[in-house]
């Protein structure tokens, strides 16, 4: 204290030792003169951060007195220096500016406009300066160099957490980094979060702590402020458009910067949760460091439930730029699209809705509504996953060729997914689609058994080619078709919701008496093909015991089991990875499909040596782009996916959840005459009063729930079932916001 008071003149009767960003070595006093006066004390060890101050202090001093609000002035000692020699280092002394944080005070509108005044002014300030050492500055805080925190995403342990930040990395990477070079550079502050920002009555006294300030992108200040403003806050996009509003009306942004801002803005809270995981890791996880952890991913876990147009939308406004209405366009789309391709193929909903983007269970329209996706199983690890997006884009740098030549990824994930399978089905063949995977296993079963005919079951559906369609009783039973192909024996679903028997037993011996029937008429069928649980015949789990009870009989014939796993597979069912494990019995020929590449067209037909052997008469089985490179890294990608996060327990306990709150729902509602299925594969069947299928109520439900921007379908012989087959990382709080809804909207309708 001796040292200081000669050196300034000032007599010091406290001294207090300050906590310090731990990323930074230089040392802080809080001291206080015999007049009560404050000041700050930095003390800087490290020679490259004593570089760094040395230019803050340059910068501060001089913008200081041109500033509506105060920034850190450094004292001149008693003979004019900035910087002195302390025993620990260099080191300089700082005014002190009185003021709450801005964290501590009630965030008025007003407050906030004004903040965004005082950042632009500080910004005009700086963009006036020139600083070949903070030009030079390579800091993993900088927004610009977001890429530096990458690495650090694999220490943060929980997988739903991790995902969040790969998808908003990767929006940094592809959406941000190529328009870099298009944005105003500048000196900026670089740091103002809510303990950098002093507030006195009711007004923004000043900014602290200029120790992160580099030359980069302009828009990064504001988007660093705006992150902690929003922190904490039930309506954080719209809280934070005052400061947006104050920015711009002293120093406005452009237009591609305003439409960046909301990138940037999840980027920072990417990298403080990176630090924050590092610094945890390292033992370092002080209240310090951590203060902000929780609100931020409350944040980001709230971002990602709003739809981007909507964020830059109110952002573009908030700045006073007009933003595109796309209702003209989505009209036009439906003219187009009736024009071009024809009226067979159909949209959902009678209003259709125009999809601009989508994330995990999440999908976006073109006027900025979110829809929860409780409907689309193809997304089967969740819309655009980044590691299934980004397998796609690096493989697709590297090779894509057909199966003719060798390449490591057709081998490496063949052997992979075959480890999900009995050991008796222990060979792949790759195609692009269910369809075809359902047309090749037709096929196979042919060649080996040297007979045609096929078992099918009522609604059951195979896919869309002129095998599949002859296969499927949902197709040729339904509008259009023409009833029972030749050659085709149609058995009863066994149902045991309103249907036929009572038993999966009885169900088995009714359709051992068909088979043989046939049989004795010489028309022995080659194979039966059907699903575990029957989608389109309304979300119905086949009978317990059923296969289990008929396999045996079949086998007995040399009819080949073939098990439709397009819609049930890869764990979709929580407690089974396939869906013929809740059967209890080993198909000789699997279907593979829909889920596999994520909506990657990738598809596959598993079977056994002996099958496999007989296909091979001397006609080649060739698919140009079945198994390709790129299709196999995408299908690896999602395999492990549903490893690393645990997909398959999720859908177990979700699904748990969600089908026992659906039969609570039961319990309230008489028009639900059923609750089905199993894991994330479910549905609710509609009845009236008298039993009957109540399609009416189905379509209001799924329409109304629509509306209410969940997305479902119906299906089922009579379109009275509401299914849900969502992405495998639907949670629970899915589940209630579903559930509340459709509780909801039936309660209005009686």
């Amino acid at each position: 204290m001796t040292e200081i008071s000669r050196i300034f003149n000032i007599q010091v009767t406290d001294i207090k030792s300050l906590d310090g960003d731990i990323n930074y070595s230089n040392i802080k006093y809080a001291i206080t003169d015999n007049e009560g006066k404050k000041y700050i004390l930095k003390i800087y060890p490290d020679k490259n951060e004593l570089i760094q101050a040395k230019e803050e202090t340059r910068i501060l001093n001089k913008i200081g007195k041109t500033l509506s609000f105060s920034v850190p002035q450094t004292i001149e000692t008693s003979d004019g220096q900035l910087f002195f020699q302390h025993e620990k280092g260099e080191a300089k002394l700082l005014s002190y500016t009185e003021g709450d944080f801005i964290a501590n005070v009630h965030r008025t509108p007003q407050l906030l406009f004004s903040l965004g005044e005082k950042i632009a002014e500080l910004d005009k300030a700086l963009e006036k300066i020139e600083s070949p050492v903070l030009a030079s500055r390579r800091l993993f805080w900088d927004l610009q160099h977001a890429p530096f925190s990458y690495h650090k995403i694999e220490l943060i342990r929980e997988p739903e957490k991790r995902k969040l930040l790969y998808y908003f990395f990767d929006r940094f990477q592809h959406i941000v980094l190529p328009q870099l070079h298009q944005l105003r550079h500048s000196i900026i502050h670089g740091d103002l979060n809510d303990y950098n920002v002093l507030v006195k009555n009711g007004n923004i006294e000043g900014f602290l702590d200029f120790g992160d300030s580099t030359y980069t992108p302009l828009v990064n200040e504001p988007a660093i402020a705006m992150t902690y403003m929003m922190l904490d806050k039930e309506n954080p996009f719209e809280h934070i458009l005052p400061l947006i509003k104050g920015y711009q009306s002293i120093h406005p942004l452009t237009n591609l910067e305003l439409e960046l801002l909301p990138e940037l803005i999840t980027t920072r809270l990417c990298i403080s949760l990176c630090n924050s995981a590092e610094k945890k890791q390292m033992g370092q996880d002080t209240e310090y460091v951590l203060i902000s952890e929780k609100p931020a991913w409350e944040l980001l876990e709230k971002w990602i439930t709003v739809n981007p147009l909507k964020i830059k939308g109110l952002f573009l406004e908030a700045a006073g730029f007009k933003t595109e209405n796309k209702q003209d366009k989505r009209n036009d789309l439906i003219a187009a699209r009736t024009n071009m391709a024809g009226k067979s193929l159909r949209l959902s909903y009678s209003s259709p809705v125009y999809m601009t983007a989508a994330a995990f269970q999440y999908m976006y329209d073109e006027q900025g509504n979110t829809y929860l996706d409780a409907y689309n199983n193809i997304a089967h690890v969740g819309h655009c996953h980044p590691k299934v997006t980004g397998a796609i884009a690096h493989q697709s740098r590297i090779l894509n060729t057909n199966t003719r030549y060798l390449n490591d990824l057709f081998t490496e994930y063949g052997s992979r997914l075959l480890q999900y399978f009995p050991a008796k089905l222990c060979k792949v063949f790759f195609v692009n689609s269910g369809s075809e995977a359902s047309d090749l296993a037709i096929r196979m079963a042919r060649t080996y058994v040297q007979r045609k005919g096929v078992i099918v079951l009522e609604h059951g559906y195979h896919g869309n080619t002129s095998t599949g369609i002859d296969i499927s009783s949902y197709k040729f039973d339904g509008k259009g078709g023409k009833g029972n192909p030749a050659g085709i024996l149609k058995l009863p679903l066994p149902n045991l919701y309103n249907g036929k028997f009572i038993s999966g037993k009885e169900y088995a011996e009714d359709a051992i008496k068909s088979v043989r029937e046939e049989i004795e008429k010489n028309k022995n069928p080659c194979a039966l093909i059907a699903e575990s649980i029957s989608g389109c015949g309304g979300q119905v789990p086949l009978a317990t015991g059923y296969l289990k009870a008929l396999q045996p009989f079949l086998e007995s014939f040399n009819i080949v089991t073939i098990i439709d796993e397009v819609q049930t597979g890869f764990g979709r069912l929580g407690k089974y990875f396939w869906g013929f494990e809740m059967h209890d019995i080993i198909p000789d020929i699997v279907i593979l499909g829909k889920p596999m590449g994520n909506g990657h067209p990738i598809a596959a037909v598993v079977t056994t040596e002996v099958i496999t052997d007989a296909f091979d008469n001397g006609m080649e089985f060739f698919s140009s782009f079945g198994g390709n490179p790129v299709s196999c890294a995408c299908a690896t990608s999602v395999l492990d996916v549903i490893e690393e996060e645990r997909l398959q327990e999720n859908a177990n306990q979700v699904g748990s959840y969600f089908k026992n709150k659906l039969k609570e729902l039961q319990q309230n509602h008489k028009s639900i005459g059923d609750v089905r299925g199993e894991g994330l594969f479910l549905g609710i069947e509609f009845t009236d009063p008298s039993g009957a299928p109540d399609t009416t109520t189905a379509a209001h439900v799924k329409d109304e729930l629509k509306n209410n921007f969940i997305l479902t379908g119906t299906d089922g012989p009579y379109n009275n079932v509401l299914k849900m087959k969502p992405p495998l990382c639907f949670n629970k709080f899915n589940v209630d916001f579903f559930v509340d809804q459709l509780d909801s909207l039936m309660k209005s309708r009686k």
